[in-house]
């Protein structure tokens, strides 16, 4: 069987390349827009064929879905300009896939994107101009497009990633006193409890389902390895990092304004509603292991300011 993985470097499809690249069975292709990055140079001497690409080029797409693809894993990253190249490149996808035939399509999505009053419930909460808003509304209009496509599908919906806290890329952009000041600062409620789960856990369960599609057929999942408030967060990364990390005390003038500040927002929204009703282990996927968050901590804190 042929598995084309798009956004192959990515933290949601290591998981899936894990698990799935010494089995004899798949066949392997990674799309990726460097393949002379570190990772993908890791990839190709891991045995998967490398092809260059990028989702808003349609060329690529139909080069990369020629290779007579029988499953295709996809995730999208938000358009954080505030237009709709996500939902334009997911369509792209999608095309290429319904043109060549494919088999079974399967995509990794967000947590609380899959029902309605799910969605409404998160967005009412928010400011209608901010990134997050848009990042659920467009969350929900891609999972909508791969309903719609008429292909076999499984939809993945993780939680907060752990990756956030930790990976060059992520915390700096959403933690950015983590690594220098040992300050955790997140609008949620101290303790506020939300669900946690490593990012490449999302392609473990893509694996499950290209090992058995018709279980898995038409079929949404919701995940989160465990339910932490953020003073739990920050006791695991002292455990891990041996460093005195601290929860950010908020002023009261300050956390206000943070009801409308582009990712705090999603925060305060995330603490009215609760953790998601959704979160843990499917019942359907007894047979996944979800990474808790110490050992996840454990296993990847090298090279990161866990470890400085």
């Amino acid at each position: 069987m042929k598995v084309l993985v798009l956004s192959a470097t990515g933290c949601m499809a290591t998981g899936l390349i894990r698990a799935l690249k010494d089995d004899p069975d798949y066949q392997l292709f990674a799309f990726t827009r460097d393949p002379e990055s570190d990772a993908a140079r890791a990839l190709k001497d891991a045995g998967l064929t490398i092809l260059k690409g990028d989702y808003g080029n349609k060329d690529d797409l139909e080069n990369a879905f020629s290779q007579g693809i029988d499953t295709v894993f996809f995730s999208i990253m938000s358009d954080r300009s505030g237009g709709t190249v996500d939902i334009e490149q997911a369509k792209n996808v999608i095309d290429a896939a319904v043109r060549h035939g494919v088999k079974q399509l399967i995509y990794g999505s967000s947590a609380r994107i899959g029902t309605q009053e799910n969605f409404d419930r998160v967005t009412a909460k928010l400011p209608k101009d901010s990134f997050w808003h848009t990042y659920w509304e467009h969350k929900w209009a891609i999972g909508d497009l791969v309903r719609r496509s008429g292909l076999a599908y499984t939809i993945i919906k993780p939680p907060i990633f752990v990756q956030n806290l930790v990976r060059e890329g992520y915390v700096e952009r959403i933690y950015p006193d983590l690594p220098t000041k040992y300050i955790l600062k997140d609008a949620m409620e101290p303790d506020s409890p939300a669900w946690w789960a490593d990012g490449s856990d999302v392609g473990t369960f893509a694996a499950a389902a290209i090992r058995e599609p018709e279980r898995y057929k038409n079929k949404e999942f919701a995940f989160g390895a465990e339910k932490l408030t953020i003073n739990q967060v920050a006791e695991k990364l002292r455990k891990a990092s041996g460093k005195d990390v601290k929860v950010y005390e908020w002023p009261a003038e300050e956390y206000e304004a943070s009801k409308t500040h582009p990712f705090h927002s999603t925060r305060h929204a995330i603490a009215d509603i609760g953790p998601d009703p959704d979160g843990g282990k499917p019942k359907e996927f007894e047979e996944v292991e979800l990474t808790l968050i110490d050992e996840w901590l454990e296993k990847n804190k090298a090279g990161t300011w866990l470890a400085k």
